[in-house]
């Protein structure tokens, strides 16, 4: 089934039926989205009224084209979907993607049935009905009809929401997330999440899956399919409360189902549940560039005590200690700190510390057995300046990568204003995990903390 998907998300040949000279046409949009890509293959528009499109010949039928066909979007009226597919079914195309709505998330449940019906005894894999299509980063490809370049990285995105997965193109843009793929499922008849998940588990250009559900067709094979996978799983299920799940049945015409199944299945089988979009960047972007936390035992660094205790308690209240310094560390960071304050964890720097406090009391943290990762926090309380707290991160990380020579995790949070947005930005570009708030970061450290543990578990289980 993985090597199949190949050809979809890779395909030499794509048609696209609905294609149109009208702009404001989806099918006229999905045309363009590939011919601008930066990707080879041969193009095939389909419209029964035009000779051509955007410059390129037009086909009558799906049957008329030449050669195989590896992938066929479809954008038309959903009444005729149906015999669009027969007609690929008979040209033996290998893959479709139905962006057509009007199926089973409006109630029009025959038509949706129809369609699977039309698909027995077929080889054909079919995504949809009812999606955006996907977006592939790391190939260069744009096989969907939605605007925006997502910028390359190495997250691949499901999601069952078509226009939330729009909004998460330029969230993870600006909030400098690195995408390699990005997909939607809609009505999911045939192309399911756990096939996604399974192909995203051997595609060497993802690191990290992340996942919007609103409902699953198979428990057992979403579940397996996720502890099938060697890398971390993210998973957004919405439809928790009692509205929620209302507004799920109208939304895909599915039933969310019972919140707790999900959230002990999601947990069995090795994912980690995120509470929202935002969560899921922000734990993706840990996930993807720091090293999995081998316990869960936190040094914290800042130079504002208030901003410690919020961080101890974030951390405590998600499962994270942070434990007092062995006697070698503190004498290192004693003679690191002025005389008015004395180590602890967290560490105090004082208000006015500035790049050597911040680098070698990092530095102390990472050779402590006893510490299985490090926050580095900073007030721009008016005296030191941020730009050396930013420069200090930055040669750990990007410039000595300590993080990768020690095996533990870093991540940054900040409090304050224009000064530190700017150069927090320069952070991000850089691929450091940094976060507005105390919560936010450690709810990210735990996800490395739970990567740490299930990759110890599959380790023993050998």
């Amino acid at each position: 089934m993985v090597p199949r998907l190949e050809s979809f998300f890779k395909p030499k040949t794509i048609g696209v039926v609905g294609a149109s000279r009208n702009t404001t046409k989806i099918g006229h949009a999905a045309l363009k989205n590939l011919l601008i890509s930066d990707y080879e293959c041969k193009i095939y528009p389909i419209n029964p009224k035009e000779k051509e499109i955007l410059g390129v010949k037009c086909y009558k039928k799906v049957t008329q084209i030449p050669g195989e066909i590896d992938l066929v979007l479809v954008s038309v009226p959903a009444k005729i979907v149906p015999q669009i597919i027969r007609d690929c079914k008979q040209k033996k195309v290998k893959n479709v993607i139905i962006i057509s709505s009007g199926f089973s998330e409006v109630g029009n449940h025959e038509l949706e049935e129809e369609l699977k019906a039309i698909l027995e005894k077929s080889n054909m894999r079919v995504l949809g009905p009812n999606v955006m299509g996907y977006k592939n980063a790391s190939d260069g490809l744009d096989a969907s009809f939605v605007y925006g370049r997502a910028r390359q990285g190495n997250l691949s995105l499901i999601s069952q929401s078509g226009a939330l997965g729009i909004g998460m193109i330029h969230l993870a843009n600006h909030e400098f997330v690195g995408i390699s793929k990005i997909i939607g499922v809609g009505n999911k008849i045939d192309i399911d999440d756990d096939d996604l998940i399974d192909y995203f588990a051997q595609d060497s250009d993802t690191k990290v899956v992340g996942l919007y559900i609103e409902a699953v067709k198979d428990g057992r094979k979403f579940m397996n399919s996720i502890k099938r996978c060697k890398k971390p799983v993210l998973v957004v299920k919405a439809g928790k409360s009692i509205a929620g799940a209302r507004a799920t049945a109208s939304h895909t015409g599915s039933m969310a189902g019972s919140d707790k199944i999900y959230e002990a299945a999601i947990k069995q089988a090795g994912g980690i549940r995120c509470r929202d979009i935002v969560e899921l960047f922000d734990m993706a972007r840990a996930l993807a560039g720091q090293p999995p936390a081998q316990g869960n035992r936190i040094g914290i660094i800042t130079n504002g005590g208030g901003l410690g205790i919020l961080l101890t308690d974030a951390c405590e209240a998600n499962g994270l200690v942070v434990p007092k310094l062995s006697f070698k560390t503190y004498k290192k960071i004693d003679k690191i700190l002025p005389d008015i304050v004395k180590p602890n964890n967290p560490v105090d720097l004082t208000g006015d510390a500035g790049f050597y406090r911040y680098e070698a009391s990092t530095r102390a943290l990472l050779e402590d057995p006893n510490i299985d990762g490090i926050i580095v926090a900073s007030v721009h309380g008016g005296y030191a300046r941020p730009v050396e707290f930013t420069g200090a991160i930055l040669k750990m990380i990007r410039g000595r990568k300590l993080h990768e020579e020690y095996k533990k995790p870093i991540l940054a949070t900040w409090i304050g204003g224009k000064e530190f947005e700017d150069l927090v930005w320069d952070l991000k570009s850089a691929g450091v995990p940094i976060y507005p708030s105390s919560w936010r970061l450690a709810r990210s450290m735990m996800a490395l903390y739970l990567e740490g543990e299930r990759l110890k578990r599959e380790k023993e289980a050998g």
